[in-house]
This record gives C-alpha cells, sequence and structure tokens, in this order.
C-alpha cells in the first residue's frame, strides 16, 4: 500500500473517531445535566412543599389561637397539635441554614420569627382558661402573630422563581444541545456519504482491476493450453521420425553386421536415445507445470529396481572411478510406488553425478528413516559423490527449471537443466523432501526421501520397459498364431512395425488410416490389431469405437495404441475408446513382442470359448 494511501485511511479514521467521540461526548453530557437537573429540581420541589407545609401549620396555629382566645376552651388541644406540627415542619429550615448559601439570611429571618410567634403561642397555653375569654384586644392581637408566614411565602416565591429560571436555562440547554447533535449528525451524513462515493470508487477500481487480473488468468490459461496443445504436436511430429530411427537402429542391430557397422548402427541408436531422453525432459516439464503427471503406483521389488537402474543405465566402475549401491537390510523387499517415476529420479542424481565426478567414488545409499503407526514409511536415499561439487550460492538456485551451475558447466558438460527440478517435483508428489550439501572441489551429497507402505512382493519378476533384449523370438509366430492389423498414416512407422512383426515371423495386413481398418475389420476377424491415434480421414479411438459396435464385445479383438503423443490423457482416451493396451512412440520392438506375449493368452482363451460355442 503507498504512503498517500496509508495517510488518507488515517485520516479518514481520525475524523469519524473525532464525530464518534463528539456523539458520545454530547451524550454523556446531557445525562450528567439531565440527572442533576433531575436532582436539584427534586429537591426544590421537598423544599417548596416543606415550606408550605409549615406555612399551613403555623396558620391553623394562629385560628387555633384566636377561637382560643373568643373563649372556646376546646381549641386548647387543638392549639397544642399545630404547635406540634409546627415543631415538626420547622426541620425545612435546616438546609437553607447550612452554610451562606443564597437563602440562608432569609431561612433565619423565618426562623427567628418564627421562634417569637412560636414561644407567644406556647406561653397562651400556660394561662388558666378562664383568662382566654378576658383578653384585651391589643393582647390579642399582638404582632408576632402571622408575622412568619409571609416571610415563608416570600421564601417560597423565590423559590419558585428560582426553579422557573432554572427551567427556562434547561429549555435553552436542550435546544443548543439539540442543534449541536443536528450538527454533529448532519456531518456524520456528510462524512458517510462522501466515504461511500469513495468506497464506490475504490470498489469500481478494485472490481476493474480484479477483472483485468482475471482476463490475465484467462489468456495465461489459453497461452497455456495453447503451449501444451503445441508441445502435443510437437511431440508426435519429433517422436514420429525418431521411432523410425530407433526402431530402425534397433532392427539394423539384430542383423548380420560387421563390427564396424555394428558400431556405427550403436551410435545412431544412443544418439537417438539421447535426443528421446532430452524431449522426454521437455515433455515431463510441461505436463508437470499443467498438473498433468500422475503415479502409477505398483507392488515393487526395491532391491531389484535399483540393481536393474545401475546395470543397465549407468557405467561400470573403472580403476578411477567406483560406482556402487548400498541397501539397509531394514529396507522391505516390496514397497508401494511408481517404478518408472522413482527410477527417474534415481538416474537424475545418478547421472548427475557421473557427468560431474572424473575419479573417485559415487554411492547410493537407501534406508528406513522412520515407520509410522500406520503403516507409512519414509524410506530415504542418499547420492554421494567425490565430484567437482557445488558453490553454496548456487545450491538454492539448483532445483530450478533451466539452471545449470554456471554457464561454464553447461559448456563443457552440457544438459538441459531440468532433470533436478524434474526430480524434485516427482519427490514433492511423492509425499517427500530433498535436500543437497556440497562442497566446491570434495563432492555433493543429494539426500531425499519418498513416502510409501510395504507391499506384498510380485512373485514375478517383470522386466521394465526400458530393458533392452537383443534378439527377438523368431518362432513367435509359431507358438501364437495371430492375425494381425496394422493401422499408420505414416509410411516409416508402418514399415517399422511391419518389419518388427516380420521378424517375429508373423505376415499382417495393413491400414493407413481408421476407416480403411474398419472397412477391413467388418470383412475378416483379426486378432490383433496395432492403430494409431492420429490419423487423417478417422483417427485411431473413433475406429476403436466403430470396431467395438460391429463386434459388440470388449475382449475381442485387443487393440493396442500406438501414439506418439504423450502429453495429457491419451492412455485414458485410449481406454475409454476401448482399446486395451498403450505403446509411446518411439518404441523398442521388444515392447511390440511383449504386448503379444501379453494378451495371447486372452486371445487364446476367447478363440477356444466362441469355437466351442460355434460347434455346439
Amino acid at each position: 500500500m503507498s504512503q498517500a494511501a496509508s495517510k488518507k485511511i488515517f485520516i479518514n479514521f481520525i475524523v469519524k473517531l473525532m464525530l464518534i467521540l463528539a456523539l458520545i461526548g454530547g451524550g454523556a453530557a446531557l445525562l450528567l445535566y439531565s440527572k442533576q437537573d433531575s436532582s436539584y429540581i427534586k429537591h426544590t420541589q421537598q423544599q417548596i412543599a416543606g415550606l408550605l407545609a409549615l406555612n399551613g401549620a403555623l396558620q391553623k396555629s394562629s385560628q387555633a389561637y384566636f377561637s382560643l382566645a373568643d373563649s372556646e376552651p376546646a381549641q386548647l388541644d387543638s392549639l397544642k397539635t399545630h404547635l406540634s406540627a409546627v415543631a415538626v415542619h420547622k426541620k425545612v429550615l435546616s438546609p437553607f441554614l447550612k452554610g451562606e448559601g443564597t437563602y440562608s439570611g432569609d431561612a433565619k429571618a423565618i426562623l427567628k420569627s418564627l421562634d417569637e410567634e412560636e414561644d407567644f403561642y406556647r406561653a397562651q397555653l400556660k394561662l388558666p382558661l378562664h383568662a382566654h375569654g378576658n383578653l384585651t384586644p391589643d393582647f390579642v392581637f399582638n404582632s408576632k402573630i402571622g408575622s412568619t408566614s409571609p416571610l415563608i411565602i416570600q421564601l417560597i416565591q423565590s423559590l419558585n422563581d428560582d426553579l422557573t429560571f432554572r427551567i427556562s436555562q434547561d429549555g435553552h440547554f436542550y435546544e443548543t444541545l439539540g442543534y449541536l447533535i443536528v450538527s454533529v449528525g448532519g456531518l456524520v451524513l456528510i462524512m458517510v456519504i462522501v466515504l461511500y462515493n469513495r468506497s464506490q470508487i475504490s470498489v469500481r477500481k478494485q472490481l476493474a482491476h480484479d477483472q483485468e487480473i482475471y482476463n490475465a488468468k484467462l489468456n495465461a490459461q489459453a497461452a497455456n493450453n495453447a503451449k501444451t496443445e503445441y508441445l502435443g504436436m510437437i511431440s508426435h511430429e519429433i517422436r514420429t521420425p525418431m521411432n523410425g530411427v530407433l526402431g530402425m537402429s534397433n532392427l539394423l542391430l539384430q542383423g548380420s553386421l560387421t563390427s564396424e557397422q555394428r558400431e556405427y548402427a550403436k551410435t545412431i541408436s544412443n544418439s537417438a536415445e539421447s535426443l528421446l531422453r532430452i524431449v522426454n525432459d521437455i515433455l515431463d516439464f510441461s505436463k508437470i507445470e499443467v498438473g498433468k503427471i500422475h503415479l502409477d503406483t505398483t507392488s515393487v521389488n526395491i532391491r531389484q529396481l535399483i540393481a536393474e537402474t545401475f546395470e543397465q543405465n549407468l557405467p561400470k566402475s573403472s580403476a578411477n572411478l567406483s560406482i556402487n549401491f548400498k541397501v539397509d537390510k531394514n529396507v522391505p523387499n516390496a514397497i508401494n510406488c511408481d517404478p518408472k517415476r522413482l527410477k527417474q529420479v534415481l538416474l537424475n542424481f545418478l547421472s548427475n553425478a557421473v557427468k560431474f565426478t572424473e575419479k573417485g567414488s559415487i554411492m547410493l545409499e537407501c534406508s528406513v528413516i522412520d515407520k509410522d503407526e500406520f503403516g507409512k514409511i519414509r524410506l530415504g536415499f542418499v547420492v554421494k559423490d567425490t565430484g567437482i561439487g557445488i558453490a553454496e550460492d548456487r545450491i538454492k538456485q539448483l532445483f530450478k527449471p533451466f539452471v545449470q551451475v554456471n554457464k561454464s558447466t553447461m559448456r563443457k558438460y552440457g544438459g538441459t537443466g531440468l532433470g533436478l527440478n524434474i526430480a524434485y517435483n516427482l519427490i514433492t508428489m511423492m509425499d517427500g523432501k530433498v535436500k543437497v550439501k556440497s562442497k566446491v572441489g570434495s563432492g555433493s551429497a543429494f539426500t531425499f526421501y519418498i513416502t510409501t507402505k510395504e507391499a506384498v512382493e510380485n512373485k514375478m519378476p517383470q522386466p521394465l520397459k526400458d530393458e533392452v533384449k537383443i534378439l527377438l523370438d523368431n518362432d513367435l509366430s509359431a507358438n501364437y498364431p495371430f492375425k494381425i492389423l496394422v493401422v499408420d498414416d505414416n509410411d516409416i512407422n508402418l514399415m517399422l512395425i511391419i518389419k518388427t512383426l516380420n521378424k517375429l515371423g508373423y505376415d499382417c495386413k495393413k491400414a493407413s488410416n481408421g476407416q480403411i481398418a474398419v472397412d477391413m475389420v467388418k470383412q475378416e476377424n483379426f486378432d490383433l490389431i496395432f492403430m494409431d491415434m492420429q490419423m487423417p480421414i478417422m483417427d485411431g479411438t473413433i475406429a476403436a469405437v466403430e470396431i467395438r459396435k460391429h463386434y459388440r464385445i470388449y475382449e475381442y479383438p485387443v487393440v493396442v495404441a500406438l501414439t506418439a503423443n504423450t502429453l495429457g490423457d491419451g492412455r485414458d482416451k485410449c481406454l475409454e475408446a476401448g482399446m486395451q493396451d498403450f505403446i509411446a512412440k518411439p518404441f523398442k520392438p521388444t515392447e511390440i513382442e511383449e504386448v503379444i506375449k501379453k494378451w495371447a493368452p486372452k486371445i487364446i482363451d476367447f478363440k477356444s470359448k466362441h469355437q466351442s460355442k460355434s460347434l455346439s
């Protein structure tokens, strides 16, 4: 947030706070004043009521005295009663006598007069009863009689005047306070309107900004989808000719060659394999970016996987460089994991170690880090080498895509800089972590773990897909005499797979697109169909659906997808279309042989059942 925006927010806050405090202060003042005012009025009213009661008692006392003076002896008791009431009500003057208040002088005058008048009446009570009727007029109408009442009335009038004045002041105060509250309320209303308009402007700006971000996100997604589609197309275009190069070089290596010719063919095959690894790295990186890479978890013999990794993909130990591995005895024989992806991770670290280590040793260690109560195992791996090492400030950059340790390393050792990034992401997908320790000139140690569980060991070991057999089984067609159809629009790929099947003893038929294949299937039965995915007129998925409609069963014939596009959910689309298996281009001749052997028992079982039903 900018400094100007922060200042504006602070000012808005202070203004709102001041307005709120003004309202709270006005309300508090109103409550306090109202309480004081109510107390004053109540007290004054009580004083007036007390003075009125005192004055009434005095007037009744004077009336009783005059009646007594007229020879009415019965008024004697009445006078005593009224004087007792006067004594009681006289206490109302006590508050006025405290201190030097406004009415203390009036109260003293009233008290003095009252005492004299009260003493006069009490003196009359002491005379004999017969003496009251013989009093002279001068004595009867004494100046003390009724002298207090005018003073009391004057004090009551003063109190009434003060009360009236106070009430008028209250009206002025409440009027002023009302204006103040209305003014503050108006300011609050204006501020709310101003702030609302500002907030609306801010909201509109934010909505416009969010829309820009949303549009940018859509554009980025569209660009990412376009990139994914483009990579899929490029994958198909690169893998298709590579399929021809690798396939033909493998077929060539199985023929009768001189040593020089074999060396040339092997160089072609190795170069194509290197190019394929680069393409695979780019495709894996792209699939990770779009979240379309998934783990295919199965039971794996971890010791066998590590041994095959060293035997098939790494050079042998030499006098200058020792390459070895060690698996702790506590590691279970079988675990649940994706063997292809775990091997890919191991190869990335081990290949780097081989690339950057000219002498010394390279060691892979595998051990169990811990095992929880639910059976989850953290299986640890350490790849240590005595190579050139990595500078400490470059270690954090290692797992970023397209990063090499330095330019001189890239020039000397080559590489795309994607291998470690792919390994890091695959380890993360396996609920693991990786860390690196290295010292320039002394070597490096890459440590990582994956989270897995112990599995039931598969007693029938299955060879990994990149295991290469030297010779194909020429008698395969004799053991499994199947009718095979090959569908591909590329002449080179069509020739390659037909030549591979010829090596296995099969005389197969071919089709250049899906529509021709469907027409051929309707005319004759085939046991096994190798179907390319991307073809003109009708592609492989539509052709597979049409074939399933024709046979109305899923088991027969067996349809195997051939595709050069390994990006995305191609395998799932093949299975949804009714295909049973999947071979990625470029494929090796042995993969064709393995697929035939894999599905042969089911094809034979289906044909025997179908023939039995026909005979019955």
